[in-house]
């Protein structure tokens, strides 16, 4: 499994994720090293985005989040899968299997994910950004039903 998150300006690196993320694991992993200091370096504004996975939601994860003045975005439990980061996950998986032979061992797969994450252009992160606010719009004028997202 790996971790990755990306905002207007930038992103962060890809993090490997071994074995099962608990809440602990992603608050010290991830949450600490990786969303906080770049939702801070954003700056007033800036807000978190997850897909309400359970480590995302355990009470050390939110204690921390909470200390640190982070907003998270609300989304609900059985909300559509608007997460921008499940449509670049699909991207890089079609990158690598167009680019790279078949991977030998799951550190070379990971080689090449890492590859594929640096090589998104800046612009495509940008355009899932901006295309949020449609995205909500059409999943709130569909009922929560299919959209072209």
């Amino acid at each position: 499994m790996v971790w990755a998150g990306f905002y207007l300006h930038g992103r962060t690196p890809l993090y490997r994720i071994r074995g099962n993320l608990t809440g602990v694991r992603y608050r010290d992993e991830i949450v600490r090293p990786q969303i906080i200091p770049t939702l801070q370096a954003m700056g007033a504004g800036a807000m978190l985005q997850d897909d309400n996975a359970t480590p995302h939601r355990a009470r050390v994860v939110q204690d921390v989040l909470q200390r640190q003045q982070i907003v998270r975005m609300n989304w609900p439990a059985r909300s559509p899968d608007l997460a921008s980061i499940e449509h670049l996950w699909d991207i890089i998986g079609r990158r690598v299997r167009d680019n790279h032979p078949p991977p030998a061992h799951v550190d070379q797969l990971f080689r090449f994910l890492q590859q594929e994450w640096t090589a998104i252009p800046q612009q495509m992160l940008q355009n899932h950004v901006n295309s949020m606010r449609s995205r909500i719009g059409e999943c709130l004028a569909a009922r929560g039903g299919h959209t072209r997202y």
